[in-house]
């Protein structure tokens, strides 16, 4: 008798279709909708037209399998959509809006197309939420996944956000909640049946950040800020490097600093302290930003309104003889060392 069960085939891997048909799968997938965009994959470097009267922005991220992701942790999709976001979160820093990408991808020869393919809808779902079209890049074979994004965004011209740009006196604000990626790490890594409602919620804010497009692009094309960071590597490393490149020292108070209710909760739980999440956990993309006190009232009553973004005042710029201080509850100024993300820093 005939075996009429159907012959399993084998997944598609990158070994089985090779590099010119991985790259013609994905560039089916990636065809060019960017107005700007004149050529797209296809030819050895890609052509766009900038607008008139913009400056360009320029910003690219790596990441690399067991550096900075565990595919125990986080599926493809969601992969491919958080390496976008970092970079977008870049350009909303600078005020710019993100406009053209490659990406440089490296490869196990047996990794399934499939995630493959998964990986780049999260880049490209991404991307096309804030405007950014993925326009070419590079392969390789390598023993992890590794992957690069560049980015290039477009600011009007004498408007981009710098780290430079603070005056003392100035208030310092931050967006929305700081510490819950690292928390939603913390939980990934520490499963646990307690909180789950809780977790969650801080799962989600690590494995799919939302980059402050519209608060950049507001603070920018109405030059409310003065200087600008995102947060990427922790509040207390990155307020260094903005007092740093601004030459000023800094002041923040602890009392005012965005917790969420679900990490307060979540420490109670673990018997954790939420200040070790808000001020070095890192990866809350959120951003860091000066504003002169003279445009203090509007910043706080409109940017919200018109972004759906919560804004906090969190401390002022000082002269740089005063250093970086956080002022605890108790009153008690506390030099504040920058003990965010280092990637040479010893283990």
């Amino acid at each position: 008798m005939a075996d009429t069960q159907p012959k399993k085939t084998k997944p598609e891997t990158i070994k089985s279709i090779g590099e010119f048909g991985f790259i013609e799968k994905i560039r089916e997938s990636l065809k060019t909708k960017n107005s700007s965009v004149i050529s797209g994959i296809g030819d050895d470097a890609a052509i766009f037209k900038p607008a008139s009267g913009h400056e360009l922005v320029f910003t690219t991220d790596m990441l690399v399998e067991g550096r900075h992701f565990d595919f125990k942790l986080i599926t493809p999709w969601q992969l491919g959509a958080k390496t976008m976001a970092v970079n977008i979160s870049d350009c909303a820093a600078m005020g710019a809006k993100p406009t053209v990408a490659v990406v440089s991808i490296g490869l196990p020869k047996d990794y399934p197309m499939s995630d493959v393919e998964a990986f780049y809808e999260g880049m490209k779902g991404m991307g096309e939420a804030f405007g950014a079209q993925i326009v070419g890049g590079d392969t390789v074979g390598s023993d992890n996944f590794v992957v690069n994004i560049a980015l290039i965004g477009e600011v009007e011209s004498g408007k981009a956000l710098r780290r430079n740009g603070a005056k003392a006196g100035d208030a310092l604000l931050v967006t929305g909640n700081l510490g819950d990626s690292s928390a939603g790490l913390h939980a990934l890594q520490h499963p646990s049946a307690k909180n789950k409602d809780i977790t969650a919620a801080l799962i989600k804010r690590h494995l799919t950040p939302t980059p402050r497009f519209t608060v950049g692009r507001a603070l920018s094309t109405k030059r409310l800020a003065t200087a600008a960071i995102d947060i990427s590597d922790g509040l207390s490393s990155e307020i260094h490097h903005l007092c740093d490149e601004s030459k000023l020292g800094a002041e923040i108070h602890e009392e005012a600093l965005p917790i969420s209710s679900s990490l307060k909760a979540y420490c109670e739980a673990e018997g954790l302290n939420p200040l070790d999440f808000v001020l070095s956990g890192g990866e809350d993309y959120e951003l860091l930003f000066t504003v002169p006190l003279t445009h203090i009232s509007q910043v706080i009553q409109k940017v919200p309104a018109e972004t759906g973004t919560p804004l906090k005042s969190i401390g002022r710029m000082v002269p740089a003889a005063k250093g970086i201080t956080l002022i605890t509850r108790k009153g008690e100024r506390i030099p504040l060392k920058a003990k965010g993300f280092d990637h040479f820093a010893k283990k």
